[in-house]
């Protein structure tokens, strides 16, 4: 009980030292561990006072209810968008009627039945138009030159186009030169109609001239989806890229989204033209992962809410990581699946020389049948509408802010009381109450708190999970209890529309990360639960396993820091275990948790009921805490479907605890040699 002490007379005086480490214990349990060592409190008229975990509970409570209508909207919203459509590009579909001699239009007919919906349109440039992309000759006036029967004042370096009249592509031709380009120049001669355009063809080589008319007629006469592609031209500004996409719409209306192509995006830097005439078109923007177009960021803003995620395998990634056919079908269900992609553009396999079509269709089949087994459809896509964060949203937020920093501040100034006046919870409600209409109001502030309160969300979810180390299961249930709790009002008040389509990045991911292990160590060393202070530490002469400790902490942290939201610095055995798990469970959990979090703290459960290496007990409570780190961050993953994200932090706990007790085992039947020389080394 607190406040009890062993009488010495209990003990013989041979068992000073055992006196002195029961002593210690019980006075560091009292100190810290108010959770289970708490007294009753009664008030002036005989009645028992609340204790501040249910305050604590409750408040949590009523702030994922304040949240619910946003969480309510947002999981209807992801609900009600299962439409995905899968695209192959037209230039793939000739290559593949060429190979297997069948006509391309019964290819489509196969690709439909695979879930194909859509045909992407390129915009041919002076480099397409010299390779017979469409049926006429392109060159410079020089090479037309000998054709013409009178004399010609224009350069002769001019780019143009030779059609015969016959063809019926002649007319959408110039009628859409003559609006993409300032003039034109058309001759009538005895081979069809030249057209001369205001450029020379080295200007024109990579640059837009005019779309792929086949690919249209295409899309028209099979009755699909057409994407189009227009590519940066050299002299057309944003006014008249916006002019051209209008009148391809009204003469192809198969045309149901735009995806840019180029370095630049077609127009730029005049890109108010074409967002309005979009918007205005209620005409789509290709969103594709992983691009950096200068100028995209731009039209994104412009357009939004009128983006549709894509999704592609670029053909320099898959020969140079060397994908098999199962890992591409897993990566494009898992983009679909986990990332909110809702186009997925496939592309026939360059590693075959020959027989391309057969796994080409089998897979396609295979994505198709994975995604419906998921409860998704093929077919064609629609924008998710425009929302933001309700005042109950915000209200939410800024009660679990408050109540989780006033909680930790409590642990570190005064120790953990199991008692909450009325003054303390009227002070709570008033500043959730400002502050919420604050976050409601100021973008800026919403930004800046986003960090600060998932940071420490996850600090008191570890603590409330490692001060029950008497009841392990009740701590992992009140931890697993705080981070759902607590990520649910994150997602419902920064689960907008803009986070969705990651128009509105979360800035506060590193932070999470970063600052629990920092606060848990701040607050160990405060108040003792590490056996010395921060003083004693500098004071006295380093020891070896202080230093590796102090080493592998920042190791830990540079790795956290350089992997987040970066995949290149994940090692190939962690990518080669993802993909296994992604095969083996429903969802794959985050490896942090299952193989560092969750085990570190079933560890440190253990280490402090059994009393194993109390100076060195400190790297397992901060492990334990980036498990409830990358939990919280898990919800700040907007782009992901709720229901998801839970059970991805459900299966990392579960996964995570049977890791621990797995560890556990071997340290316990296997490693007892192991352990007692490593404890010796350190002690």
């Amino acid at each position: 009980m607190p406040g009890e002490r062993y009488d010495e007379t209990e003990y013989p005086a041979g068992d000073a030292g055992y006196r002195e480490e029961i002593q210690a214990k019980i006075s560091r349990m009292e100190r810290n561990q108010g959770l289970h060592l708490k007294k009753k409190q009664f008030d002036g008229r005989g009645g028992k006072i609340p204790s501040f975990d249910l305050f604590f509970m409750g408040l949590l409570i009523i702030a994922v209810l304040l949240s619910g209508f946003d969480l309510y909207r947002r999981i209807g919203i992801e609900w009600s968008h299962r439409i995905v459509g899968m695209a192959v590009e037209y230039r793939d579909i000739v290559l593949l009627s060429h190979q297997a001699g069948e006509p391309a239009d019964a290819i489509f007919s196969r690709m439909k039945l695979c879930g194909v919906e859509g045909v992407m349109v390129q915009e041919l440039t002076g480099k397409d138009l010299s390779a017979g992309f469409l049926p006429i000759s392109y060159g410079s006036l020089a090479t037309f030159r000998p054709m013409l029967r009178f004399a010609i004042s224009l350069p002769l370096d001019r780019a143009a186009i030779l059609v015969e009249n016959s063809e019926p592509i002649l007319e959408p031709i110039v009628d859409y030169l003559r609006i993409r380009m300032k003039s034109i120049v058309t001759l009538t001669i005895a081979e069809g109609t030249l057209i001369v355009m205001p450029a020379a063809t080295d200007e024109l080589a990579d640059s837009g001239i005019i779309p792929d008319f086949s690919a249209l007629a295409f899309a028209e006469r099979v009755g699909t989806v057409a994407l189009y592609r227009p590519t940066p031209a050299s002299g057309v500004d944003g006014e008249r890229t916006a002019d051209s996409i209008r009148w391809l719409k009204s003469k192809y209306p198969s045309i149901s989204c735009v995806v840019p192509a180029g370095q630049t995006v077609s127009g730029y830097p005049e890109l108010a033209p074409i967002a309005r005439t979009l918007k205005e078109l209620n005409l789509p923007v290709g969103q594709a992962e992983f691009v950096r177009q200068i100028g995209i960021s731009e039209l994104y803003s412009g357009v939004k809410p009128l983006l549709l995620p894509m999704h592609s395998l670029v053909r320099e990634e898959l020969i140079s990581r060397r994908f098999s056919r199962e890992q591409i079908i897993e990566r494009m269900v898992r983009a679909v699946h986990e990332r909110s992609i809702r186009i997925v553009l496939f592309r026939p396999y360059d590693l075959y020389s020959v027989g391309k079509l057969a796994p080409f269709l089998e897979d396609m089949g295979k994505i198709k049948d994975a995604l419906v087994s998921r409860a998704y459809r093929t077919g064609w896509p629609r924008p998710i509408p425009a929302f933001k964060a309700s005042i109950g949203a915000s209200l939410g937020l800024a009660l679990v802010f408050l109540i989780t920093l006033y909680s930790y501040a409590r642990r570190y100034l005064n120790g953990y009381s199991s008692a909450m006046s009325k003054a303390e919870l009227a002070a709570i409600i008033a500043g959730a109450a400002v502050l919420g209409l604050c976050l409601w109001k100021i973008s800026a502030a919403a930004k800046l708190l986003g960090g600060a309160v998932t940071a420490i969300l996850a600090t008191e979810a570890a603590l409330w999970a490692l001060d029950r180390y008497k009841k392990p299961f009740h701590g992992l249930l009140a931890g697993l209890g705080i981070t759902l709790g607590g990520g649910l009002v994150i997602a419902a008040f920064y689960g907008t529309s803009d986070s969705m389509l990651r128009l509105a990045p979360f800035s506060g991911v590193k932070l999470t990360l970063l600052l629990p292990p920092v606060l848990i160590l701040a607050h160990d060393l405060k108040k003792r639960i590490h056996p010395e202070s921060l003083i004693d530490i500098i004071n006295r002469p380093p020891l070896w396993g202080e230093l590796m400790l102090a080493g592998l902490l920042i190791s830990a942290a540079v790795i956290l820091t350089i992997r987040s939201d970066n995949a290149s610095y994940v090692p190939g055995w962690e990518i080669r275990l993802r993909d296994f798990l992604e095969r083996m469970l429903w969802i794959r959990p985050r490896t942090k948790e299952f193989l560092v979090g969750y085990p570190c703290l079933v560890i440190c459960f253990v280490a402090e009921k059994r009393g194993w290496i109390p100076n060195y007990r400190e790297i397992f409570r901060i492990g334990a805490s980036i498990a409830f780190a990358s939990a919280v961050n898990s919800f700040c993953h907007f782009h992901t479907i709720l229901p998801l994200t839970v059970a991805r932090v459900l299966s990392g706990w579960c996964l995570g605890i049977a890791m621990g007790f797995v560890v556990l085992a071997l340290v316990e039947y296997m490693g007892g040699p192991i352990r007692r020389g490593v404890r010796e080394l350190l002690d």
